[in-house]
């Protein structure tokens, strides 16, 4: 009897590790989803601007945006208050000075690489070549370009102080230095937005 006693201890004992080491053929529970990393959003474009403001009693006025991404400088220019339709040399100049009467403060167009006149899509031309904007019959226009040659951030090519002209002739993209452009009718300075 006293061996049957120690028996049913040991059973008593042995149980539950018995059980543990196989008795179940449940499966154990699957291991919760990693969720999927959600991917970082993109860093806001850094964004500079310049208001266009004309000569003294000049109606002229605008608005030019330039948006750093990724892929280069976005240029975004609207302009009202000319008179009659036709392209007019729009150029980055390196001051952001509007102060002299005829714009002349703002210097010649910006040219970090030492480049010629051009047009811009030319491989040779300053940075600042912009181009013309062309403008309707209303007196309004726009342009709207993408450029590598510039930066919004801090460094060698970047918008921020300088001087965003509108001339009163058609930019030809060849002639130097200027494009034979004509008078500068429009001027505002780049900051920062």
């Amino acid at each position: 009897m006293r061996l049957f006693k120690h028996a049913w201890i040991l059973g008593l004992v042995l149980l539950p590790f018995m059980a543990a080491c196989g008795g179940s053929k449940e499966a154990p529970p699957a291991p919760e989803p990693t969720p999927a990393p959600t991917p970082a959003p993109a860093p806001a474009p850094k964004v500079a601007m310049a208001e266009i403001t004309g000569r003294a009693g000049s109606t002229v006025t605008g608005l030019v945006t330039f948006s750093e991404t990724a892929d280069g400088v976005e240029v975004t220019a609207k302009v009202s208050g000319l008179e009659g339709a036709g392209e007019h040399g729009f150029h980055l100049h390196q001051i952001g000075d509007c102060s002299a009467e005829d714009f002349t403060s703002a210097g010649g167009h910006f040219n970090p690489a030492d480049q010629i006149h051009g047009g811009p899509s030319d491989a040779d031309r300053h940075a600042g070549d912009l181009g013309n904007i062309q403008i309707g019959e209303d007196g309004t226009g726009g342009l709207s370009l993408s450029t590598k040659l510039l930066t919004v951030s801090p460094g060698p090519n970047s918008v921020v102080g300088r001087g965003v002209i509108l001339h009163e002739k058609s930019d030809d993209l060849v002639s130097q230095p200027t494009g034979a452009a004509g008078s500068r009718i429009g001027c505002g300075v780049v900051q920062e937005g």
